[in-house]
């Protein structure tokens, strides 16, 4: 007749073949190889992370006192008795040193002030370097926003740290800073 039946199905059609498995090919998913250097493929000059040393534009914090370099390499310094170091804000967008010292949190935590948002760094015992953040619970919603934003460009200014110590107000970063052996 003038329509020929349909031709027959053939068992498995419209379904993977088996050679080439169901699942999608994991090739395509694998990231891009790390160029020799190990430097990751995704960082590029500008922006918060800069490798070039130029400044750092985005996000306008001015870290260029040279008190704290100064500081820091005391804290890095084992012959040194310094271990930690706090910065401050000097306006709304510079750091200066508000403290340095050899003791243990009691010590540090007597420099913080929960009006402030306050950064800094310290030596632990076994020898690693911790970045510190502490927001002072009575800082301003404005004040606390930019330091956030600030934080990227304050840890880069301390070289060799591996972890961080953040805390929302003066009691919450007393408690974790207890847990450091420094």
């Amino acid at each position: 007749g003038p329509h020929s039946p349909a031709p027959p199905r053939l068992p498995g059609a419209g379904r993977c073949r088996r050679s080439e498995g169901c699942r999608p090919q994991a090739a395509a998913f694998r990231p891009a190889a790390m160029p020799e250097g190990g430097e990751s493929p995704t960082k590029v000059s500008g922006g918060l992370f800069r490798t070039d040393g130029g400044v750092r534009h985005t996000s306008g914090l001015d870290v260029a006192d040279p008190g704290i370099s100064e500081s820091w390499e005391k804290v890095r310094d084992d012959s040194q008795p310094e271990t930690w170091m706090l910065l401050e804000y000097e306006g709304k967008s510079k750091l200066k040193v508000r403290a340095t010292g050899s003791g243990g949190p009691p010590e540090l935590l007597a420099a913080v002030d929960d009006s402030q948002v306050l950064f800094g760094g310290l030596r632990t015992k076994a020898g690693k370097f911790l970045c510190l953040m502490c927001t002072g619970e009575d800082a301003g919603a404005m004040v606390k926003g930019r330091a956030a934003a600030h934080k990227n460009a304050a840890f880069n200014t301390l070289n060799g740290t591996c972890d961080e110590v953040c805390g929302n107000g003066k009691a919450e970063f007393g408690e974790k800073l207890a847990r450091v052996d420094f």
